[in-house]
Order: C-alpha cells, then structure tokens, then sequence
C-alpha cells in the first residue's frame, strides 16, 4: 500500500469504527436505558480532538515492513484504549476539567465512572489483541505495568520543588515512551520479512522511546504555552505537577524555585493571577529553550535509531512527523 494521505486516513477511520464496535452495547445486556461506562468511553474515545498518534505511529512502521494492516488495526486500536485509560485516571488525580475541548469524564459524570471506565478500557485492550501474536499482547501488558509505577511516582514528587530531571525521565519513559516503543515493536511483530524482524523490533522500539520523550516534552511546553491544546491551561502548575521547563527554570532560578515552591506549599487554591505569573517567570529564565534544545537531542536520538529504515516508505513520514515536533516551538529558540 502506498502511504497517502487518503491510504492514511482510510486506516485510522478503520481503527475508529472498531474503537466504536467496542464501546457499543445494547441496552438489554447491560440492564441499563443508558450504558453510563459505555458512554462515558465514548465520550474520551470517540471526542473529535483525538490526534491518534499511537496508530499513526503503528501504521506508519507497518508500512515499512509491510506488515498486516488488519492486525495493525487491532493495534492501533489497543493503544487507543490503553492510552485513553491512562488520560481517565490522570484526570482523576489532578482533577481536570478539560479534556480534548470537552468537559472530562470527571466532571461530566464523577470520579467512580471515569476510574472504572478507565478500567474497562484495559480489558478491552487486551481482549483486542487476541489475534496478534503473544509477544505484542504481553508487552502491551508491561505497558500498562509501566505506566502504572511511572504514575505513582509522578504522584510522589507532586507538590515537590526536589524534583531530579532522572526522576522526570522515568515518569516520561512510562507514561509516553513506552507505549510509542511498543507502537513500534508491534508493528515489527507483525511485518512479514522474518530476516529483519528482530532488527526492526530493536530499531522501532528504540525510536519510540526517544521519541515518546520528546513528545511529553513538547507536550510540556504546550502546557507552558497555553495555547490552543485542548487541555486546561497551564494544568501542570495549577497541578503542582513538575514537568521539564518547571524543573529547570528552579535550577536556572532561585527566585522562581522559591515563588513556586512558595505557591504549591499554600493550602490555599492557586490564584490564577499567580499561575499566570509562574508561568511567565518560568519562560523568562530560558527554561522553556532549554527544553525545546533536549526536544532536538532526543529526535536525533529517534531518528538514528532508525538506521536504513529510515529510508523507506513509512518511516520517512514518521521522520518527518519527528522533526515537526520541536520545529513547531522554534519561536522559542530567541527566549
């Protein structure tokens, strides 16, 4: 298959139609006028704002190694529904409000619909990837095993102005990289050249894992932005939560490390007045072109790890949707 732009979206509009199949049931098996988890599945799942990126990821690679796009889509939709579990529960935790321009399940329903809807979207994960092969659903499960210590640690260091870059990694590693890693690996698993297949597993999981922290850090700076993401405003501050510009703008600043430290010790609700001025004071120390620099290391990170599979159909698209991702913050190189 070719990798237009048409081929592209014939794929994920397949794996969306079977994110719906599965989030669809009829109101006689459920003993229920309105399924409540199945709605509110769909509400995360099924929101317009959704950029599937993991299936992009998974297509992109399969087409490098011409692998089985039926499979693929099993895949794609997996990753879809372990992610979004993860987004449920996160919510939870930091309380948010907004959710891909929609009112979050939390808030749309309560907290018990959005955990045990989160919870049900990891079985449907797994029950969805009966056809592929073993390896791919047991890693799916160290995913969730991942993500799940990396979200306890991130609930650790909450509040904290102690906060090391290797403890950031580590949350970064489980709860971005190591589901685009097994995007990658999967669609290794499924490629149908058994002479290359262990090279493309290490090569793919390899650039998922840089790649997957750039993006949370990219996904950082958005949060820094406030721009148009999607998500709650400037969530990580008002969340007391340490991303990479907050920890080091502490390092690169005394007199922020003890205003934020000075904010999350309070007892009280953060103004908004205070997170805006966090914010600003935060992008003022370089902090912010600091991160957009470690952004362009951990892509050429990814893109070496490709090796000659850079070239093929495929993973050319996947190297240039790497370099777009700190292209687009470049504005931040002058701060």
């Amino acid at each position: 298959m070719g990798t237009s732009k048409n081929v592209t979206k014939n794929f994920i509009e397949e794996v969306e139609n079977r994110i719906d199949k599965a989030l669809t049931w009829d109101r006689k098996s459920s003993y229920s006028d309105m399924p409540t988890l199945a709605a509110a599945a769909r509400h995360l799942c099924l929101a317009s704002g959704g950029k599937r990126a993991r299936p992009k990821l998974a297509y992109y690679f399969g087409l490098s190694v011409d692998s089985d796009l039926d499979l693929l889509a099993d895949v794609g939709v997996a990753a879809e529904f372990i992610h979004g579990a993860s987004l449920l529960h996160d919510d939870v935790i930091d309380h948010g409000t907004l959710r891909r321009g929609l009112e979050t399940v939390n808030v749309k329903w309560d907290n018990l619909t959005a955990v045990l809807a989160g919870d049900l979207l990891l079985a449907e994960s797994i029950k969805g990837l009966h056809r592929c092969p073993r390896p791919v659903a047991q890693e799916a499960l160290d995913v969730v095993a991942q993500m799940t210590r990396a979200t306890m640690l991130e609930s650790h260091v909450r509040g904290s102005t102690e906060t090391t870059l290797d403890q950031y990694r580590y949350i970064a590693l489980g709860k971005t990289a190591a589901m685009f890693s097994w995007c990658g690996r999967s669609a290794a698993f499924l490629g149908n050249n058994d002479e290359e297949k262990q090279e493309s597993i290490e090569c793919f999981g390899k650039f998922g894992q840089h790649f997957g922290i750039a993006f949370q850090m990219a996904d950082d700076l958005l949060d820094l932005q406030e721009l148009e993401s999607g998500k709650t405003p400037f969530a990580d501050i008002r969340n007391k939560n340490p991303n990479h510009p907050l920890i080091l703008a502490q390092s690169l600043d005394t007199g922020f490390r003890e205003k934020l430290q000075q904010a999350w010790q309070s007892e009280n609700p953060l103004l908004e007045s205070t997170i805006m001025s966090l914010g600003a004071h935060c992008i003022s120390t370089g902090a912010a072109a600091q991160t957009l620099e470690c952004i362009h290391v951990e892509i050429q990170k990814a893109l070496e790890a490709l090796g000659d599979f850079k070239k093929r159909p495929g993973c050319r698209e996947i190297a240039a949707w790497a370099d777009t991702v700190w292209k687009r913050f470049r504005h931040l190189e002058a701060v």
